[in-house]
């Protein structure tokens, strides 16, 4: 009667089991797989074959073993460093990480650099402000704290720019994976690999071969496909792993292996078999099942025999013993690596102490002079140190930086191991413009060591003006959220995007930061900082089309630029009338399209294409014509300032210079030109003298070029002049000549002065003798 009971609880039973399996199925296949695939082939100076398609064909692979990938294609820096900042945010979600890149790789100094498409590197020193490293790719998915990540390098080949290096190092260093990630190279550290002449690299044609492979751990796969390059080039290519996982992972598939099944326990009756519809039935409805009919006591039956164990794999025991061996190798080479460096760490601070004991007893030598007290370690900053520095900080993003400045600079003078107040300090000066003064106290703030949401502005904000925006927004983000003055972590973020010419994203914390700040506390750097991001109001104005020679003249084309609302429009006018649309402005960058109508000839366009990162008075453009494909270079020279009055105007003897020395004094001419630009335009007075002599220029010029003696007495008073800018310029000769001149005019000096002494004393003598009194006595 128990058994009869019993069964349907059975039945039950089975059901929850299998439900509970499945369940537990659905959870590993719905593990997150995060993948970003970069390929770089598009190489202006070395252009590469296979890496665009190997990343192709690595990311169809990728999404076919269920990761989300995000694919780029011949990626340049900034897009480069916008995906691994994306990456590293998408990581935070847990998971799996994989990071795939093909294209040139190359290390300088142990530190292993990616190179974008748009890499500009002609000496070593170019590759960190050039190229994407590749511990920035660790430190995000180090960060990002999720379960397992891969690394895979294709990127050993050729160093195409090793011309320009004073290192001869080749391939890519080798780099230390993180707890829980694997690093694969194409080739060893310090070797080099092949482009391949197929489809696919070597490497990554091997990696696509055995990553469809199910049920293979991670390690084998790469084992596997080391095997076949080394056996497809020779042993001239080996890949290398970095690997520090704790567990197993599978591409595809799981682990080939399963359990051995748990014995059966012996049956308590016999009963007589069910058809499978009917048991089917029976589990799925837990129907009750009939009490069978007595039955006579069974047999006994005797006990099952336990299920062979499967037998074990000894090449697989030896590969993983092998690879255990070598990660045992590698971890023991670099802990004598670290006890190298610590060694080496101890020896410097000895023999920095030294130096600092050798200092101070030259300086007790000194009788006026006490010996200074010894440099103790800085203690950090304290609690009430940082709360009486808080109030200054939001005084720099307002009108009250000069105040909060010299708040700053008593407090670092009271108290030099204040971090906190020398990070104030530092970013006062950035906002008046003296960052070289600003260097030295970011300097000193980081050897301190002291992390405080003050320290992180200062460090983020000198990191912006020196154009790294990715570091700069990391290091403002966290001030913000340890409780920086969020209108002061705004205008940084103005700041570090202006200098990196992204203007949309500068306007952007320009308008946070002014809902933060009402206008009338607003700073002065804030304004100019409004003022010069804001590109739509600065092109107001007219301008002159010149071309490469800047010649303004009856017959040049005219632009006027107004703001209707926020929206920025054109017409065009001078010697043609025109109509200007599709106006856009993409960082520096301004596009538009400029209308002409020739009559009965029909009509056409120019494709304008303006660089706005310089000077707005004179603006390089250049203009694609729709009738005949040509591409026109010249400039837009502002109407009614020094450019225009410095534009070479069509008549060249319009200049008082020119027309006074004519072409056989040519070499004078240039001359002047050159003092003009690399002196006089490099001041305001000397910018106001510059736009005096050339408003002057075309009427004194005709006349003086019309009389002789005016032609002479214009390079009389020029030749010193020309003198002056020749030896300015490194002319030994001129130096000579205005040597000799100055000593001259020192000499004439001195006898003018005696002799005027001696003249003065014989009047003295005379008037005495005319008074009666005998010289020398009153």
């Amino acid at each position: 009667m128990r058994a009869a009971h019993a069964r349907p609880f059975l039945a039950l039973l089975l059901v929850c089991v299998c439900a509970l399996a499945g369940s537990s199925s659905l959870a590993a296949e719905g593990e997150k797989r995060t993948a970003l695939v970069i390929g770089n082939s598009a190489y202006k100076t070395a252009p590469l074959r296979n890496p665009a398609n190997d990343a192709r064909d690595m990311a169809a692979l990728l999404r076919g073993l269920g990761f989300n990938v995000t694919l780029k294609i011949d990626a340049g820096q900034k897009e480069m460093e916008e995906a691994v900042r994306q990456f590293g945010m998408n990581l935070r979600a847990g998971g799996v990480g994989l990071f795939y890149f093909a294209g040139h790789g190359l290390q300088v100094q142990g530190s292993n650099y990616l190179v974008p498409v748009d890499a500009k590197i002609q000496t070593e020193s170019d590759v960190r402000f050039e190229c994407v490293d590749a511990g920035r790719v660790l430190g995000k998915m180090e960060d990002a704290g999720n379960t397992l990540n891969i690394v895979i390098l294709d990127a050993c080949r050729n160093n195409p720019f090793s011309r320009g290096f004073r290192s001869a190092e080749r391939g890519l260093a080798e780099m230390r994976a993180p707890t829980g990630s694997l690093i694969a190279y194409a080739t060893a550290p310090g070797s080099v690999a092949s482009d391949g002449t197929g489809e696919n690299g070597i490497y990554t044609k091997h990696l696509l071969q055995t990553m469809r492979t199910p049920g293979l751990p991670i390690t084998d796969v790469f084992m596997r496909v080391r095997m076949g390059v080394v056996a497809e080039t020779g042993k001239k290519q080996v890949p290398w792993e970095s690997s520090s996982l704790t567990g197993y992972f599978y591409l595809s598939g799981e682990a080939k292996e399963s359990p051995p099944p748990a014995p059966t326990p012996a049956p308590t009756s016999i009963q007589a078999p069910i058809p499978a519809p009917q048991a089917a039935q029976a589990s799925a409805a837990v129907l009750p099942v009939p009490e069978p009919a007595p039955q006579p006591a069974p047999a006994p039956v005797p006990a099952p025999v336990p299920a062979p164990r499967p037998a074990v794999d000894i090449k697989a025991e030896k590969r993983r013993m092998a690879e255990e061996a070598e990660r045992l190798k590698r971890e023991k080479l670099e802990l004598a690596q670290l006890q190298a460096l610590q060694a080496e760490k101890e020896r410097l601070e000895a023999e920095r102490e030294r130096l600092a004991q050798a200092k101070q007893l030259a300086m007790a030598s000194r009788p006026k002079q006490p010996p200074p007290a010894p440099a103790a370690p800085s203690p950090g900053v304290s609690k009430s140190a940082v709360a009486a520095n808080a109030p200054y900080f939001p005084l720099l993003a307002r009108d009250g930086i000069g105040e909060a400045q010299k708040y700053f600079e008593g407090a670092v003078q009271k108290r030099p191991d204040d971090a906190d107040a020398r990070a104030g300090l530092a970013v006062s000066y950035m906002l008046t413009k003296r960052e070289a003064d600003a260097k030295y106290h970011v300097r000193r703030v980081e050897e301190s060591g002291v992390t405080t949401p003050g320290i992180r502005v200062a460090k983020g904000l000198m990191l912006g003006l020196e154009g790294q925006q990715a570091d700069s927004a990391y290091q403002l983000n966290r001030a913000q959220e340890e409780g920086a003055d969020r209108a002061l972590v705004q205008l940084a973020m103005a700041t570090a995007a202006a200098r990196k010419n992204e203007m949309d994203q500068a306007k952007k914390a320009l308008e946070e930061y002014r809902a933060l700040v009402p206008e009338r506390e607003q700073g002065e750097y804030a304004r100019d900082l409004s003022r010069k991001v804001d590109l739509k109001g600065r092109m107001v104005g007219t301008f002159y089309w010149t071309m490469q020679d800047k010649a303004i003249t009856g017959f040049v084309n005219t632009m006027t630029f107004t703001l209707n609302g926020d929206t920025l429009v054109g017409v065009g006018g001078g010697a043609n009338t025109a109509t200007i649309s599709d106006i856009k402005i993409t960082g520096k960058t301004m596009t538009y399209r400029w209308i002409y109508s020739m009559g009965i000839f029909g009509s056409g366009y120019y494709d304008f294409t303006c660089d706005l990162s310089g000077d707005l008075d004179t603006i390089p453009i250049s203009a694609r014509d729709s009738s005949f494909g040509g591409v026109w270079k010249g400039f837009l020279i502002r109407q009614g300032s020094l450019a225009q009055s410095m534009a070479y105007h069509g008549n060249p003897d319009c200049f008082i210079a020119t027309a006074a020395y004519g072409e056989p004094w040519e070499e004078h001419v240039l001359t002047l030109r050159r003092f003009r630009d690399s002196v006089l335009l490099r001041s305001d007075a000397g910018r106001a003298m510059v736009d005096a002599y050339y408003s002057a220029s075309p009427p004194l010029a005709e006349a003086i070029r019309q009389r002789p003696w005016a032609r002479a007495a214009v390079r009389g008073a020029l030749t010193p002049v020309v003198l002056l800018a020749a030896a300015a310029e490194g002319d030994a000769q001129a130096r000579a000549w205005a040597l000799l001149a100055a000593s001259l005019a020192c000499g004439a000096a001195g006898v003018f002065a005696v002799s005027r002494a001696a003249n003065g004393h014989a009047r003295d003598k005379a008037r005495d003798r005319a008074r009666g009194q005998t010289p020398g006595r009153g």
